[in-house]
This record gives C-alpha cells, structure tokens and sequence, in this order.
C-alpha cells in the first residue's frame, strides 16, 4: 500500500461525512508511519470534511499512526477510540476541539452504515485530573449517587 492510496482511501470515506453539527475550524496533521509513511491533513471548515496530502502547521492536533490503521478505521473495522486504547493510534493536541470529532459521522463501507468516528466520550480516551472535583470537594449522595451506580454496573448474562 502507498502513501496516495491511503490518502485516497481516507479522502473518499471521510470527505462525504457527515459533519452538520460541528460548526468550529479543526485542522489535524496525520503522520504515517511504517509502509505508505508520509503526512496529510484533514481538516473540518464549514460544515465539511477536506482532506490534502500536505502538511497543516496552523493546527488543533497531531495524529501519529500506521497506514494500517488509516485503514482499519476507514472500513470499519475498529473505531478511532478502539486505536488509542490499544495504543496503535496517539493523539496530541486540543482536547475541546477534538472531542468533537465525535460528532463525525462516516459511511461504513463494510457494514454499509453510517458509523461515528468516536463511539466513547473523549474524556474517556484523554486522561486528565479532573480540577474541578478536587477544588470542590463535592460528593454524591442518597438516591442520585446509587441511580448512577447501577446504570454504570454492567449486567451479567445468565448461563444457559
């Protein structure tokens, strides 16, 4: 695989998306690394998706990855959250602008689908301290506190 055809690859899924509901600029550089290596950028302006073999020095975040992965995420068969928890994908960058990939909806080749690019919110994905719970102090309490601990608790399924 080469460096053009992931560039198409990505430009083909990615650039019929639909982006509606972001309405801020976001520009992202994406290195490749490995087979097919080299740069391109995506970037989110008006609604739409365009993405350019080139360089973006005026950007909101970095990705580093392989051309594999480039791949796996365009067809489907893994989500972006998927790539950086298992590492094979790092983002770098402006967290509040690229939480809001999230809203990125792309069309599944395989599934035949619309699929969004982050199925998990990215405060799950990028590990901060919260400054806010430590400053305050606050806890829960009573029945809210013990709502929202069954409904984080998964179910068990029952053998059968």
């Amino acid at each position: 695989m080469t460096y053009e055809e992931i560039v198409d690859i990505a430009r083909s899924i990615f650039e019929n998306a639909d982006a509606r509901m972001i309405f801020d600029h976001i520009a992202i550089q994406v290195n490749v690394h490995g087979e097919g290596s080299g740069v391109f950028y995506m970037e989110v302006a008006d609604r739409n998706i365009c993405i350019e073999p080139y360089d973006y020095y005026d950007r909101d975040g970095m990705v580093d990855t392989d051309g594999q992965t480039i791949l796996d995420i365009c067809n489907g068969v893994i989500t972006l959250d998927e790539a950086m928890e298992s590492g094979r994908l790092i983002l770098y960058g402006n967290d509040e602008k690229l939480a809001k990939l999230r809203e990125i909806k792309y069309r599944n080749k395989r599934l035949k689908v619309n699929q969004k690019l982050v199925s998990k919110p990215m405060s799950k994905l990028v590990r901060k301290p919260s400054t806010r719970s430590a400053q305050t102090g606050s806890t829960q309490t009573g029945s809210t506190a013990t709502a929202k601990k069954k409904a984080a608790t998964p179910k068990s399924k029952d053998k059968e």
